[in-house]
């Protein structure tokens, strides 16, 4: 492609050289954006994600300050996390098993509600196998945080674990 560029813009050097600063600008700003879609439809829109300046200056910050909240899932009042979702990227709930279907590609859905009966949605993916809840159980159950665009609705996916209660 940059043997077709230059031979249609000809021998000149100055020519050659904007052409090519074009280039460089848009292939970069592209690569951003795309960066900056994959981002926003990967990441929890609650969480916050820190600026640069504050990822410059944890560069200083001695390492190791927060493996106590990585390692946490936070204990989530499963009601309020259906309305509101959560900005941790890691919560556990409570609640009540109404349904479980497997789905054909493997994934299954354990769907709990809360004393109110509103369903939440949670996925367990084949990766990480573990023994279904069964229909009626009371459990708790941990996984990652998503919001489901396309539901419109806050979800647990995947679950990471669970237990009765």
């Amino acid at each position: 492609m940059l043997k077709i560029i230059t031979q249609h813009i000809g021998k000149s050097t100055r020519k050659r050289k904007a052409v090519l600063a074009v280039l460089f600008v848009v292939m970069f700003g592209l690569g951003g954006v795309l960066g900056f879609y994959i981002r926003s439809q990967t990441v929890n829109p609650r969480a916050t994600i820190p600026g640069p300046l504050s990822r410059l200056l944890s560069f200083f910050v001695t390492k190791g300050e927060g493996v106590e909240e990585d390692l946490l899932y936070h204990d989530t009042n499963l009601t309020s996390y259906i309305i509101n979702g959560s900005a941790k990227t890691k919560v556990s709930v409570v609640g009540k098993v109404t349904e479980v279907v497997k789905d054909p590609d493997g994934d299954y859905h354990v769907i709990i509600s809360d004393s109110f009966g509103l369903p939440l949605v949670t996925e367990g993916i084949p990766e990480i196998p573990m023994e279904l809840p069964k229909l009626g159980d009371t459990v708790r159950l941990w996984g990652l945080t998503r919001f489901d665009i396309p539901h419109n609705w806050w979800e647990i996916h995947p679950i990471i674990g669970w237990e009765k209660q």
